[in-house]
């Protein structure tokens, strides 16, 4: 997580409030993460990831946490797109381009996912526009890389 430049922390009664508000229960790690840094940005040049199904790469604009800015925080992005999303889910940050990264929160889907809601990528459609990029939190942040 030293590679994210984060907005502050926040406790845990403010992310206790954001579930019960979402109606979710977020992973410990996504907790932690955000009582740490509270969502951020690259703290330098780009982080990246690729899309192990296709080998895509994308880069990652914002994490999203409480924020007084609408464009990085959790509660504005879960009321605009909240309807289009799974249940246990919700979006968690936004591509540099114009997807956004969702986190399934439980079931047999949890882990983070990339969203090509603008289906800017090749072979995105209607149907097909949502593709698995780790198995939980932790593998998501520990998978991006600095762009040199």
């Amino acid at each position: 997580m030293h590679k994210i430049k984060g907005f502050g922390t926040l406790s845990m009664q403010e992310i206790i409030r954001l579930e019960k508000e979402m109606h979710l229960n977020f992973p410990e790690e996504y907790k932690q993460f955000l009582m740490n840094k509270n969502g951020g940005v690259p703290e330098e040049n780009y982080l990246s990831t690729v899309i192990p199904s296709n080998g895509e790469e994308i880069v990652l604009g914002a994490l999203l946490g409480i924020n007084k800015n609408d464009n990085f925080d959790l509660e504005s992005w879960h009321k605009e797109y909240g309807d289009e999303l799974m249940e246990s889910s919700l979006i968690i940050g936004t591509e540099y381009g114009s997807g956004l990264f969702v986190l399934i929160c439980e079931g047999n889907q949890e882990g983070v996912y990339f969203w090509d809601n603008g289906q800017e990528l090749e072979g995105s459609s209607d149907e097909e526009n949502v593709y698995r990029l780790a198995t939980s939190f932790s593998a998501f942040i520990s998978g991006l890389k600095l762009e040199k």
